[in-house]
This record gives C-alpha cells, sequence and structure tokens, in this order.
C-alpha cells in the first residue's frame, strides 16, 4: 500500500512540475530581432522595418544596432523563445501568423481600435520564455502597416533600444561592479560610474580633472574628464574635437591619439537629463596605423556648474567592435553626481 501511495505522489510530482516548469530561456542573438510574417506581408514591410532598426555605427567597417531576420514558417517554433522577437501581421492575414494576430485581438474593442488607426504596436514581455521582448505590429492591410512602421519609426526603434539597454545593464553590472573603485571616484570627485571589475585606473590627474580608465582584451578605455565652472557653449563639435584630440595627445602614455576626419558626427541631444552633445566617430593613433570607434558624451550639470566629458573608445582589430561599445555605453550611461539619487 505505502509503495502504491510513494507511486502516485511520484507521478503527481511530475505531472505538477510538468505544467509549473518555468519558461525556457529566451534565445539571446547579438541585436538580432526576428520577425514572425507572413512571406506575402514580409515583402512589403521588410524595408520599413530595416530603416527603422538597422542603424548604421561605422567602427570602421558597417555595423548595425539591430539586425532583422524574417523566421521562415519551418522555424517559427524554435524562433519563438527569441529574446527580440516581432510578430507583424494584418487583420486580413492567413497563415500561422495571421490565426495568431486574430487570437490576440478577439476583443472587439481591441479589433475596432485597430481598424480605425489609434493602436497598431503592443508590447509583450516574458510571452513564451523569460526575458522575451516581443513587439506586434497589427494594421488593416500591409499599406496602412507599412506607412504606420514608417511614421513612428523613432518610437519602435526607441521601445527596442530600451529594452536593450535594460538587458545589458543586467548583464554587464548586476554582481560584477567594482564597488570599491565607484566609491572612491565618488568621494575623491563628487561623481562615479557602475563599473566593471576588469576596469582600472590607467591615469588619474585630479589636478587636471582627468581620470582615465581601462580594461584589456580587447583594450577599452573610459576617460572623464569635468571643468569647473563650465560655460554651456563649449556644447559644440568643434570644440569637443578639439578637447579631445588634446587629452589623447597629452595624457594616453604610448597610445597617442587624435579624431579621425571620417565618419564624424556629432547631435544635440540630454545625457542624463542634462543638455548634451554626443559625437560618435572613429579615433586614429598619431604615429601608428591603428584606430577604432569612440563615443563622446559632453554635457552641462548646472547643480554642480560643471562641464562633463565622458567618452569610450576601443581597440579590437579583427572583431567585431559594437558588442564591446554597447556595454561601454551601458556603463557610460550610470553617470551621477553626488547630488542625483541613485
Amino acid at each position: 500500500m505505502r509503495t502504491l501511495i510513494r507511486s502516485i505522489l511520484f507521478v503527481l510530482c511530475l505531472l505538477i512540475f510538468h505544467h509549473c516548469s518555468p519558461k525556457p530561456r529566451s534565445l539571446w542573438q547579438e541585436g538580432v530581432i526576428s520577425v514572425m510574417a507572413e512571406d506575402e506581408d514580409w515583402e512589403g514591410i521588410q524595408g520599413a522595418l530595416r530603416s527603422t532598426f538597422e542603424k548604421v555605427v561605422r567602427t570602421p567597417q558597417k555595423e548595425y544596432r539591430f539586425k532583422c531576420r524574417h523566421v521562415p514558417d519551418s522555424l517559427i517554433d524554435y524562433y519563438s523563445r527569441a529574446h527580440f522577437l516581432i510578430v507583424a501581421s494584418t487583420l486580413r492575414s492567413e497563415g500561422r501568423i495571421g490565426d495568431m494576430i486574430r487570437n490576440v485581438t478577439v476583443d472587439p474593442s481591441l479589433r475596432k481600435s485597430i481598424e480605425q488607426g489609434e493602436n497598431f504596436v503592443f508590447l509583450k514581455k516574458n510571452e513564451w520564455a523569460r526575458n522575451q521582448v516581443m513587439m506586434i505590429l497589427v494594421s488593416n492591410d500591409i499599406t496602412a502597416l507599412h506607412d504606420k512602421i514608417v511614421n513612428h519609426s523613432i518610437m519602435l526603434y526607441d521601445l527596442m533600444h530600451k529594452e536593450m539597454e535594460r538587458y545589458l545593464t543586467d548583464e554587464v553590472l548586476e554582481g560584477r561592479e567594482n564597488r570599491k573603485l565607484e566609491t572612491d571616484l565618488m568621494d575623491n570627485y563628487g561623481w562615479t560610474l557602475r563599473i566593471q571589475k576588469d576596469y582600472f585606473i590607467a591615469e588619474a590627474f585630479p589636478a587636471d580633472n582627468f581620470i582615465w580608465m581601462r580594461r584589456v582584451l580587447p583594450d577599452r578605455w573610459i576617460f572623464i574628464r569635468w571643468i569647473d565652472n563650465g560655460d554651456i557653449s563649449l556644447l559644440n563639435q568643434a570644440w569637443v574635437v578639439q578637447e579631445r584630440n588634446r587629452i589623447g595627445r597629452t595624457y594616453y602614455k604610448d597610445f597617442s591619439e587624435q579624431v579621425a576626419d571620417r565618419y564624424l558626427f556629432s547631435h544635440e541631444g540630454s545625457f542624463r537629463g542634462r543638455p548634451a552633445l554626443i559625437t560618435a566617430g572613429l579615433w586614429e593613433h598619431v604615429d601608428e596605423a591603428a584606430g577604432g570607434p569612440f563615443k563622446n558624451y559632453t554635457f552641462y550639470d548646472a547643480v554642480t556648474e560643471r562641464i562633463y566629458m565622458i567618452d569610450i573608445a576601443l581597440f579590437a582589430p579583427g572583431k567585431e567592435k559594437l558588442p564591446y561599445l554597447r556595454r561601454m555605453e551601458v556603463i557610460a550611461e550610470t553617470f551621477r553626481t553626488q547630488f542625483d539619487s541613485e
């Protein structure tokens, strides 16, 4: 009798585990957005999707912030675990994706809002896998869907970009921080960053308001320069390039560098809620054939009345640069002063 009871309990436990087991982890592919759409629909919207998400970064070769890859019908089940997933369809589409959209839009009020053009994008998280980000795009017909994507491209890109940042922040920093270095920076200079353990201070010139941090294999560096009683008029490309070149010649031992003329781009924006000039381009070695990408955040902090310059750069010959840059951007964007909340 006891043996029978134990057997029954064992089977029940298996059934409970089967029905309550956690979802699988999402399938991470660096920068890849898997797109589920019927073949005919894909032909109508792929140009709009690529224009929206495939932002080019020169490193100096072409690399892309995201790459859109159409999922063939035979692989839908496998790619239902994709970390970044777009399901795109119309209310009239046939096939598996069309059926999927009909199941999602059974609510009459929701369907009506789509028909009237009021809604076309829905964001779902952890739908079929843990950490998954699913974007559902739907409209009356493929022409309307194409136009919606084009007209809302900035919003759509920002949604995916923020989800990428959120995931990478956890990957880069959770449990991997150099807490002592972070505390020392705040205590000594009134600002800090969340920094991975493998970074170290390569050079520190407190009297010049300059700190240079590095990580090797491949070589990555982050410098922070600040100017007391700073003038917001310094937020212009000419000054940023001039100051960055001065820093490259002055402080980088055995690695003097300057901004290359090609692929240089700046735009006005904000950084951590502060007015900023964000500059990206290539650096090059002054004396040797070496170089790579950089990104520079120069901004004005009204509370401390300082101009700050945070610069990230990379030397990784023969490697894709963007995966490293993404993770360095995450670190740069954790900047805070003693007056900011954590």
